[in-house]
């Protein structure tokens, strides 16, 4: 599908959707550093050995920033109730670090969210919510 001449090569340009079709949407600075990590040579294209070392180093980063995503989620959980409304995390992913757009935004957090009570769980019973797998489309 993306070994579009049957070497063993994809073409850098396609790293985007490649981490689409598998859950993880990086922001633009994170896709331009993979794409460097991948494409050493510079040549425009990456082969399946360096793909998978990214991806081992993205997992690790996820990993490690679980803690760090818990410590932030409790910043806007003052009260300790384990999830955060919608209009609190819609502000800060409009608002801080690479912000996202109102679409953006909105698409993220009904990922999250669920149930669709109108709030993010940092973990829910069912293992939904900003759970490390989210990081992945929060791009870290």
């Amino acid at each position: 599908m993306f070994d579009e001449e049957g070497n063993g090569e994809v073409k850098t340009a396609e790293l985007e959707r490649l981490m689409s079709l598998l859950g993880i949407n990086p922001t633009k600075g994170e896709l331009a550093s993979m794409a460097k990590d991948v494409d050493r040579d510079n040549k425009g294209f990456f082969n399946c050995d360096s793909f998978l070392a990214l991806m081992g180093i993205y997992w690790e980063k996820a990993q490690n920033q679980e803690g760090e995503l818990r410590a932030a989620f409790r910043v806007f959980d003052k009260e300790g109730k384990g999830y955060i409304d919608w209009n609190t995390l819609k502000y800060v992913l409009m608002n801080a670090g690479e912000p996202l757009n109102e679409v953006e935004a909105e698409q993220m957090m009904k990922e999250a969210d669920k149930d669709g009570d109108g709030t993010i769980d940092y973990e829910g019973e069912s293992g939904t919510g900003l759970g490390a797998g989210w990081l992945g489309q929060a791009g870290g």
